[in-house]
């Protein structure tokens, strides 16, 4: 009789679920069913081969991701699933931090600051390693501090070259800055890796312990890891042990965070012995949309050779949309949504605009509110990003940590009591003279030279208050109630409710969302199977609600539920949708201008490349792709030739033939990009160019060319202005007589 865990299965995914002992490497294609060979090899080890699900560990990049994973090993295992540890690289490493705190130079109560809470502490930082501000900045500083990190490489691992003054002051900064995250018993997320990587490096009883704990460890999404995630797996899991990777090297797009696609193409040079099986069957998408990824992704010379195909037909050609300007691309996406749901060909929430940077958004929106289309920007934390949800959350933090800096001077005057910029400053010069944190010096605020009476009264009330909410966190039975009590202590939803206007309205709604978040939690608190031999430590609720919310991710928000999904080509990874209408396809524009920079590596338009196939192989069913003869951006108007991806697709693709395409005169674009194509660089042959200009020329060239504007209609242009996008013109409109406008808003006929 057949296993039911195999039966679905083709034979590559079958001989991974059936890998015996050893290092694998299962490359898996976009749509090629990577999480049920993950989930199935899961439930084989455990059901089939009698190993226990504790000795498992499954890691992943997203808690989304991760809970997929969960529930379907739910399905497979029942009650058996739940002594396994499915997670992301974050939430595993903090598991373990939790459990081994003291050997980290932690607490179990440390708090994981968020990207709000480094740049205080990094601004800080730069004040007390006695870096002049003004020569450093402190973003920049955050950046190169997560780079290092990401690298695996604490200050004192950092190599200061001669003459590197600049570096120099960052290292400072990085020193003083951890000194800072451990004494205010916090990480920020480049810790939780490094700290533990840091901790298996120097301990060999404790890493010793976790490779006996784990006899199987899987890794999903593997072309993703950084420097510091690949090693701690190698620490976890040494060449030879059973180490599965799962992943595709030509969906490694995250260089600019610090994945390297080297972990993935050298993976066998780390562990000689692995097996590879390649996953190249799609269940996701039409060959027509596999063949257009194919010619696209192949011509990186720097890849592992495979080639998706699928047993379904071969689908709907694809659709070139080519417009004017960006406006005019906007409302041909939505002109085409409209279209798609009045011939019943999609629903909305089937359907998704891609675009390179969030900048090409604000269009795309406009045109989809005026068209009355539903829509929802794809992202992660927006909730918890705002204002007054971050206060929220700072309070909470002290109530559980009140050595944390960071929340209690986020705090300190919010909701307003009296405790001013030069108060904070003398208070934080002190405590940093004393080594102590802020709330340690509160505790005796007469000692800090120069408060005045009022002063020294106002910190010694904040200080009660902080001492009340620090007993609350530890009486609390559940967040929900913590919350509760947190938000009636500290005033934040009275001081808004007495101000009485709709933001402040909203403010204080957003604060009772928040309380309805951590009932949530509790009701999936209490529900959670509990098991002895769970990695997680037993967390206080209030604790495990405020660790979730840190461990949130950009890539776990939520598709919205009957609407459009806009988002950006990097955050559309892990989808997919029926329809797909991919924008900007322009040089310049994606590929991006960085790397059509002569500074560039190849690898910066190997990685656009590998984005141009994410995007492609997100499409089920219709892929749109989309370009602007003009494209008004970052402020300035430019006439980018069509990106060199269109030309790499197979013009069959389409449906049409080079001469068909240019007896059709579709394009029409700057003399400079016809010479382009001509000379066989660019994507398509156009007609001549139709006086469509930026009035760079001579004022007396602009002079006497009618023009149409989108508000006042037809006229002629009578006085120029200047040169470029940004001069300005006269103009006679035949509805509304003379105006002064800008050339960039003119269209010339």
């Amino acid at each position: 009789m057949s296993d039911p865990l195999l039966a679905d299965l083709n034979s590559p995914q079958r001989e991974a679920v059936l890998h015996g002992e050893g290092p694998l490497l299962v490359l898996a294609g976009a749509g090629s069913g990577k999480t049920r060979v993950i989930t199935r090899r899961v439930a084989h080890l455990v059901s089939r081969r009698s190993v226990a699900p504790w000795r498992v560990l499954a890691v992943t990049f997203t808690n989304k991701a991760a809970g997929e994973m969960r529930d379907r090993l739910s399905t497979l295992l029942g009650p058996e699933a739940v002594d396994l540890v499915v997670s992301t690289f974050h939430s595993s490493a903090a598991m373990v931090l939790r459990r081994e705190a003291e050997a980290a130079g932690l607490s179990r109560s440390f708090v994981i600051y968020d990207e709000g809470d480094q740049m205080q502490l990094v601004r800080r930082a730069i004040r007390e390693s006695g870096v002049d501000p003004s020569a450093v900045n402190a973003r920049d500083v955050l950046w190169r501090i997560d780079v290092e990190k990401n690298a695996g490489r604490t200050p004192d691992q950092v190599r200061v070259p001669p003459h590197q003054s600049r570096l120099a002051q960052t290292v400072a900064v990085y020193r003083k800055y951890q000194q800072l995250l451990r004494a205010a018993n916090a990480v920020d997320f480049g810790d939780l890796l490094l700290l533990l990587v840091e901790l298996f490096r120097r301990d060999e009883a404790t890493r010793e312990k976790y490779r006996r704990r784990f006899e199987h460890v899987l890794v999903d999404e593997f072309q993703d890891t950084n420097a510091v995630q690949y090693e701690l797996l190698k620490l976890l899991a040494p060449p030879g042990a059973n180490l599965v990777v799962v992943g595709d090297d030509d969906q490694s797009i995250y260089r600019w965070r610090g994945a390297e696609v080297g972990n993935i193409l050298g993976f066998r040079d780390q562990y000689p012995t692995a097996k590879v099986v390649t996953l190249e069957q799609n269940y996701r998408s039409d060959q027509t949309i596999l063949d257009a990824a194919h010619a696209v992704i192949s011509r990186n010379e720097r890849r592992m050779p495979k080639k998706l195909w699928t047993a379904r037909p071969r689908g709907e050609l694809l659709d070139l949309l080519i417009s004017r300007d960006e406006r005019g691309e906007a409302q041909e996406v939505a002109r085409r949504i409209q279209d798609l749901r009045r011939e019943g060909i999609a629903d909305y929430h089937g359907v998704a605009v891609f675009y390179r940077t969030n900048a090409q958004s604000r269009v795309l929106e406009e045109a989809l509110r005026l068209a009355r289309i539903p829509y929802a920007v794809v992202s992660g934390r927006s909730f918890y990003e705002r204002a007054e949800v971050k206060d929220a959350c700072a309070y909470l933090r002290l109530m559980v940590n009140p050595r944390s800096d960071a929340d209690l001077l986020r705090v300190i005057n919010t909701p307003p009591r009296g405790i001013g910029d030069t108060t904070v400053e003398r208070l934080t010069d002190y405590s940093a003279a004393q080594g102590v944190s802020a709330y340690e010096a509160i505790a005796d605020p007469e000692r800090i030279e120069s408060l005045g009476k009022a002063a020294v009264r106002r910190l010694k009330s904040f200080r009660e208050l902080v001492d009340q909410l620090c007993e609350t966190g530890r009486m609390a039975n559940d967040a929900a109630g913590a919350v509760e009590r947190m938000l009636l202590a500290s005033g934040m939803v009275e001081a808004y409710q007495i101000e009485g206007t709709p933001e402040a309205t909203g403010r204080a709604e957003n604060l009772r969302e928040l309380q309805g978040a951590a009932s949530e939690f509790d009701l999936q608190f209490a529900a959670q199977p509990k098991s002895k031999e769970s990695l997680s430590p037993e967390l206080p609720p209030l604790q495990a609600f405020l660790e979730r919310i840190s461990l949130l991710g950009e890539a776990d928000g939520e598709v919205g539920e009957g609407k459009v999904s806009l988002m950006t080509l990097h955050a559309a990874k892990g989808l997919e949708f029926d329809m797909v209408f991919i924008t900007g396809m322009e040089d310049g524009v994606f590929p991006h201008a960085r790397a059509l920079d002569s500074s560039a590596g190849a690898e910066e338009m190997a990685e656009e490349r590998r984005l141009c196939y994410v995007g492609f192989t997100r499409a089920r069913r219709r892929l749109f792709l989309s370009l602007a003869q003009g494209r008004a951006l970052y402020g300035e108007l430019k006439f980018n030739p069509p990106s060199r991806f269109l030309s790499e697709v197979p013009r069959e693709l389409f449906g049409f033939e080079e001469e068909a395409l240019v007896q059709r005169q579709v394009l029409a674009v700057p003399p400079r990009v016809r010479r382009r194509a001509e000379e066989g660089e660019g994507p398509v042959i156009d007609r001549s160019y139709d006086q469509r200009t930026d009035f760079d020329g001579e004022a007396e060239g602009a002079r006497g060319i009618r023009v149409r504007h989108s508000q006042f209609g037809m006229g002629v242009v009578v006085q120029v202005d200047g040169r470029g996008p940004n001069a300005k013109l006269t103009v006679e409109f035949e509805s509304v007589g003379p105006k002064r406008v800008l050339a960039r808003f003119l269209e010339p006929l």
